[in-house]
């Protein structure tokens, strides 16, 4: 805990305060309260004083010396520590407005106050309750970084609505017709596993188990944006790209799996989710479909087609499929796969046909 040395003490007809922040700068400071008040309103001053100090991060308040904290300082320090191309999206957004504000104004009012902000220019409730969330993680880190007692901030937006995205294996083995090979390789895998596309972009020789036939996947999805690792058995379908990929490239235990032809990782291009996204518009186009949310093929399309024909299965059960997923919360399992059709099952969904 941030400890700030404070005493009572009286001066020219006030009582005031006396002592060191947390970080050994001095403070002489009046209370604002004459000392002909009572010593236990004067010691109640002084707590009221010293937990401000400490809200400030355990630097003085006022004065030329002193260094206020504020929101930028904290997401300096959730930056240090490493964050996806997603969450830094996010943590810019946040800056951009909590940025200057000191850490100890930022309270219930204020979270709601932006959240009206936001509400005024049309955000819409998933995508503030998005940034809600990323300026949560951020005070949350600093606070715990900078021993400071941690803050109660309301959750703000809404969850979005459940996405059935859902391509018929007819229209995908169409749209993987039209793919050149190394892209062939990458979307059969991303069909048959489920994965989140940058997981797959992101996974190298060492994250395979080629005996076992399972697949270590990893996002940064778990709590404060830390990394999170799950391990899945894939299908035969995946095992025949895979062998073939390996069989194509001598690649080391670091290196990535899945690459172009040329031996280039995809994982090396500066925006490796926008790569892949443009291939798949150019192969649906190819094969006469149009490519977005309305017409249901996206890149995502192919993770969520995974998971809703997983959940119309009457062999499976939402814990067995949330952990296959990487779901930390089942809840968000149900809302998006689980549309009807379950009945008892304890089995993984076998393929996709």
């Amino acid at each position: 805990m941030i400890e700030v040395k404070l005493k009572l003490e009286k001066n020219r007809g006030m009582w005031c305060a006396r002592g060191c922040d947390a970080f050994g700068e001095v403070i002489r400071s009046s209370l604002k309260l004459p000392d002909t008040a009572a010593e236990s309103e004067a010691y109640r001053e002084l707590g009221l004083f010293e937990a401000k100090i400490v809200a400030n991060g355990g630097h003085k308040l006022g004065g030329a010396r002193s260094s206020v904290l504020t929101c930028d300082d904290l997401i300096e320090l959730y930056l240090e520590r490493g964050v996806s191309q997603g969450d830094l999206i996010k943590v810019k957004t946040v800056g951009n407005y909590w940025g200057r504000i000191p850490v100890a104004k930022v309270d219930e009012s204020a979270m709601l106050e932006w959240e009206r902000s936001m509400i005024t220019r049309g955000l819409k409730g998933s995508t503030i309750k998005r940034y809600g969330t990323a300026l949560k993680a951020i005070i949350n880190y600093g606070c715990k970084s900078k021993k400071l007692l941690p803050i109660e901030l309301p959750t703000i937006g809404m969850d979005s609505e459940a996405r059935v995205l859902n391509i018929s294996n007819d229209d995908r083995d169409g749209i993987l017709g039209c793919m050149e090979r190394d892209e062939f390789w990458f979307f059969t895998a991303l069909a048959y596993t489920g994965a989140r596309p940058k997981e797959l972009i992101n996974v190298r020789r060492k994250d395979v188990d080629l005996k076992k036939q399972r697949i270590t996947l990893r996002s940064y999805k778990g709590k404060n944006g830390m990394v999170m690792s799950r391990t899945i058995p894939y299908s035969s379908a995946v095992a025949e790209v895979i062998n073939e990929l390996l069989s194509m490239f001598d690649t080391d235990r670091d290196d990535y799996l899945f690459r172009m032809l040329d031996g280039t990782p995809w994982a090396n291009f500066k925006d490796s989710t926008k790569a892949m996204s443009y291939r798949l518009y150019r192969a649906a186009k190819s094969a006469g479909y149009e490519f977005g949310v309305e017409s249901g093929i996206t890149l995502y399309a192919f993770r969520h087609t995974f998971g809703t024909n997983a959940g119309n299965s009457s062999e499976l059960n939402p814990f067995t499929l949330s952990s296959y997923m990487g779901h930390k919360n089942i809840q968000t399992t149900k809302d998006n796969y689980f549309h009807g059709g379950v009945e008892d099952a304890d089995m993984l969904v076998k393929g996709l046909g």
